[in-house]
């Protein structure tokens, strides 16, 4: 992972967000255009880091957002509680 070159990861991502924006602006769909880079992405990374490790590394990224789902919704919860007292 390039997790060691925080510069590169830097340009690499307002590049990238710079084309999306771009294609967006062009009359794709932003769901179409996210959903497309998404998977050109994913599939350039199994290619790099081979099938296991992709696997893996996206099991933990779904969990981690399955926790922030989690906490979001308590959050919501507690705010709407206190709101009625």
């Amino acid at each position: 992972m390039i997790d060691d070159l925080p510069e590169v990861r830097e340009q690499l991502q307002k590049h990238w967000q710079t084309a999306g924006v771009d294609l967006v602006r062009r009359g794709f769909r932003p769901e179409a255009v996210f959903e497309t880079m998404l998977t050109v992405g994913l599939a350039g990374w199994v290619e790099v880091h081979g099938r296991a490790t992709v696997a893996e590394r996206l099991m933990l990224m779904a969990q981690r957002l399955s926790e922030q789902v989690r906490e979001e919704a308590a959050a919501i919860a507690e705010a709407a509680h206190a709101t009625k007292n």
